[in-house]
C-alpha cells in the first residue's frame, strides 16, 4: 500500500540527525522547508545537510493520492520456481568445446600450410622413395638399350677388337 505524506508537525531538535533519516523523509515526500519545521532547525542548516554526497541533488518523492483504495488481488505468495534450461552449458563444457574448436582449426591451418608449401615449391617427386624408384627405372632401361660409342652401337663393334689410343692425346669423347 502506498504511504501518503502526512502533515509535518513541529518537533524538538534531535541530538542527532542521520543521513538515513533525511533519506526516509525524502521517500515520504517531505520537502526541505518541512524538514526544517519537523526537526526545529533553520533552513540554512537543512541546506548544509544536503551538501552530503548521498543527499546532494535529491528531491522529495511526489506521490499522488488516489481517490479510492487500490488492492492487488492477483499476487500469489508462492516463491518463484527456479528452472534451468535443459540446453544450458556449464563453464567446463564451454571451455572443452572451445579447446576442441581451436584444435580443429589448428589442424586445418597445418593442412593449408602444407598445401601452400607444395604449391610454392613444386617438385617432380613427392618423396625420396619416388625419386629412387625413378632412378632405378632409368637404370634398368639403360641396361636394356644397346650402348653407342661414336655413333656406333655395341652390336656392330667387335668386342675383341682392341682400341688403340694415341698416347699424346689425353682427351676422349663419349
Amino acid at each position: 500500500m502506498i504511504e501518503m505524506k502526512t502533515q509535518v508537525t513541529p518537533g524538538e531538535t534531535p541530538e542527532k540527525i542521520t543521513v538515513s533519516m533525511i533519506d526516509q523523509d525524502l521517500k515520504n515526500g517531505v520537502s526541505k522547508s518541512e524538514m526544517a519545521i519537523k526537526y526545529g532547525i533553520k533552513p540554512w542548516e537543512v541546506d548544509e545537510m544536503f551538501k552530503h554526497p548521498f543527499l546532494k541533488g535529491r528531491r522529495p518523492s511526489r506521490k499522488k493520492a488516489l481517490s479510492f483504495s487500490f488492492v492487488d488481488d492477483v499476487t500469489t505468495n508462492k516463491e518463484e520456481e527456479v528452472t534451468t534450461d535443459p540446453n544450458q552449458v556449464t563453464l567446463e563444457q564451454a571451455i572443452d568445446d572451445a579447446i576442441e574448436t581451436v584444435e580443429e582449426a589448428k589442424q586445418e591451418m597445418q593442412k593449408a600450410e602444407e598445401a601452400i608449401v607444395d604449391m610454392l615449391s613444386p617438385t617432380e617427386y613427392e618423396t625420396q622413395e619416388d625419386f629412387v624408384e625413378e632412378l632405378e627405372s632409368l637404370a634398368s632401361e639403360a641396361e636394356e638399350r644397346p650402348m653407342q660409342v661414336n655413333g656406333l652401337d655395341s652390336d656392330s663393334l667387335d668386342v675383341e677388337e682392341e682400341i688403340e689410343l694415341d698416347e699424346d692425346d689425353t682427351s676422349f669423347e663419349l
